[in-house]
């Protein structure tokens, strides 16, 4: 029978409610994550700090087992070193890969046309896309902490090891804020333009440029408020106050995270004015 003569025929399938939109934007999004080779080398080599603190740890138990005098060590300060050593890096390749040229992508190849002909409203889309790098970076930064406590924990004297136990709260506080800053700056930049060379460059020159200059600012004349501008300097000043790491500056907690909020704030107000004026399919 001709398709003209079946008539119309009502949707007799399982019927999903809207809030699953995001759950498939999600999965979606992991799954573009993952095709970007920057992605890919964070996620194989990221491994590679955590290796390196463990080696250093296994070696510093031998040497106290041997009777040599090592030293305290400062659990909370080893696991924040750990932390920028994975920020730096693999978190940048991350939001590079996955995070700065989503929005400017799905820009230059018209592919809100598909989403928003679906019941997908903006707010979907950018919690599904926002997500998706927020997941990756927090896992690559709590797994290396949550491995590094349980070894801390092994190698702890029997009265320290509950105190090291509790450094996986402020741990996976740390991750998630991270996570959540990073992903959501990123993709709100990549909002900035059609163009993924200009958005990647512009997240770039964001973390980097004021970072620098702080830091200049800082060693030269002694004046830490630059850093304010950072965002790998901010999140570093909360992960202290989360690991109770005595400050080298006059920048608390208290400073910065008001500043990541704006920075949060501003990111997300970014895309949805975008999202928004992308939603007329041509």
């Amino acid at each position: 029978m001709p398709i003209r003569d079946l008539g119309y025929r009502p949707y007799e399938g399982e019927r999903l409610p809207p809030s699953h939109n995001m759950a498939v934007l999600l999965r979606h999004g992991l799954r573009r994550a993952w095709g970007s080779w920057l992605v890919k080398i964070a996620a194989f080599l990221g491994w590679v700090p955590t290796v390196v603190a463990l080696a250093l740890l296994g070696l510093r138990y031998v040497m106290e087992q041997r009777g040599a005098q090592v030293g305290a060590l400062d659990a909370g300060q080893a696991l924040h070193t750990l932390t920028l050593f994975q920020l730096w890096p693999f978190i940048t390749m991350v939001t590079l890969g996955a995070g700065a040229g989503v929005i400017s992508r799905d820009l230059t190849h018209r592919a809100f046309q598909f989403y928003f002909s679906k019941p997908v409203t903006p707010t979907q889309y950018l919690v599904g896309r926002t997500s998706a790098v927020a997941i990756w970076c927090f896992f690559l930064i709590w797994l290396p902490s949550l491995i590094t406590v349980v070894v801390l924990v092994g190698t702890a004297p029997a009265e320290l090891r509950l105190e090291r136990l509790g450094l996986m709260l402020p741990a996976t506080l740390d991750a998630a804020l991270i996570a959540a800053v990073c992903a959501t700056a990123s993709v709100g930049i990549s909002s900035l333009s059609r163009s993924r060379a200009f958005s990647m460059s512009a997240w770039l020159v964001l973390l980097f440029v004021p970072h620098v200059l702080a830091q200049i600012v800082f060693a030269v004349g002694d004046w830490p408020w630059l850093r304010l501008a950072s965002i790998p300097a901010l999140l570093s000043i909360v992960g202290e106050a989360l690991y109770r790491i005595e400050p080298d500056s006059a920048l608390r907690w208290y400073h910065a995270l008001p500043v990541l909020a704006g920075v949060m704030a501003g990111a997300i107000t970014l895309a949805m004015n975008r999202l928004r004026h992308t939603q007329v399919i041509s």
